[in-house]
């Protein structure tokens, strides 16, 4: 194998080729043994008593699955050989790590949120999303400070691998505290 997938969609190669002149056409199916991580192109190899001794070359692209998994290995399945003297004779498979291109942490909107006691800026907002994918799912507790002067409307959010990607809004509300 030339290197590694990438979970961007990055490839790598590799060639099949017989070591003799086959009696009869010889095919060799190809498989990936976990989708999720990558797939093959082509999905079969078929040799000729014409072409036995030209290189194939079968290409590994990466699955992108936007969780903080690491990097993970997994096959290319080369089956048995069907045809000619071929049959039957199972080449080796093809071990491929995918590069993970995924960071587990979350991202504010913004880190200071500015409300007044006046009624000129009672309400101010930022959002939260999460990085990656979570694997279960992640709750952020939120709180305020000793300060009297300001509310929040939610006391955490919750995050699962169906609304992982989507910002959730936290709002701030100023409290007029009548003290100067």
């Amino acid at each position: 194998i030339s290197g590694d997938t990438t979970e961007a969609g990055g490839t790598a190669t590799f060639t099949v080729v017989l070591d003799s002149e086959p009696t009869a056409d010889v095919m060799i199916d190809l498989s990936s043994d976990d989708t999720t991580e990558g797939t093959v192109a082509p999905a079969s190899l078929t040799f000729t008593p014409a072409n036995w001794d030209d290189v194939q070359t079968v290409t590994v692209t990466g699955v992108n699955d936007d969780v903080d998994d690491g990097d993970i290995a997994f096959s290319i399945i080369t089956a048995p050989a069907t045809g000619g003297d071929y049959a039957g004779l199972n080449p080796t498979d093809v071990t491929v790590t995918n590069t993970d291109d995924d960071t587990a942490g979350f991202t504010l909107s913004k880190t200071t949120a500015t409300v007044s006691e006046d009624g000129t800026n009672v309400v101010d907002a930022f959002t939260v999303v999460l990085d990656s994918e979570p694997v279960s799912d992640v709750v952020i507790d939120l709180s305020l400070s000793a300060n009297p002067d300001a509310a929040i409307d939610k006391s955490s959010l919750t995050f699962t691998s169906l609304n992982w990607d989507t910002a959730q809004t936290v709002n701030v509300t100023g409290l007029d505290d009548d003290i100067d």
